[in-house]
């Protein structure tokens, strides 16, 4: 499966994205197709984040090691679950008027008929899934402002 890479820019500050996308328990509440997160083994640096996903009929758990770099970047490396492969990489850089967000994913299913099946859509999930975390950036910071 070919890797997805997507770039937007918010306005806000990089770390209050960055804390977005660290609190994976909050996920269930604006990711849509993510029906629980749990997190467990956190340390400073990095955590094990597990999530169940029902998405397109396909309802599975995975966990993942995400390892944190305070308000710059997130690395997400797969622990277990129904994929070969599972890289994702979140960076925040501050820009100005904002934050730009860099969103990395490259991905393989264990199973072939999954990758056919699934594999296509991941480029839409994944432009759905920024667009999830930048309205919710605007639910929590900016309650009152309008969507830019």
């Amino acid at each position: 499966m070919p890797a997805i890479r997507l770039s937007d820019i918010v306005p806000f500050q990089p770390e209050q994205i960055y804390q977005l996308v660290a609190d994976v328990r909050r996920y269930p509440e604006f990711l849509p197709w993510c029906t629980q997160a749990r997190v467990s083994n956190e340390q400073a640096s990095q955590f094990t984040a597990e999530m169940v996903v029902n998405f397109k009929g396909f309802r599975e758990s995975f966990r993942t090691i995400d390892r944190l770099y305070p308000h710059s970047r997130i690395e997400v490396r797969l622990h277990s679950g129904p994929f070969e492969k599972l890289e994702n990489e979140w960076r925040f850089t501050s820009v100005q008027g904002g934050t730009r967000v860099d969103f990395f994913i490259d991905f393989q299913f264990k199973s072939r008929l999954l990758n056919m099946t699934l594999g296509p859509v991941f480029a839409h999930a994944s432009q759905t899934m920024l667009e999830a975390f930048r309205k919710r950036a605007f639910v929590v910071y900016a309650p009152t402002r309008g969507q830019i």
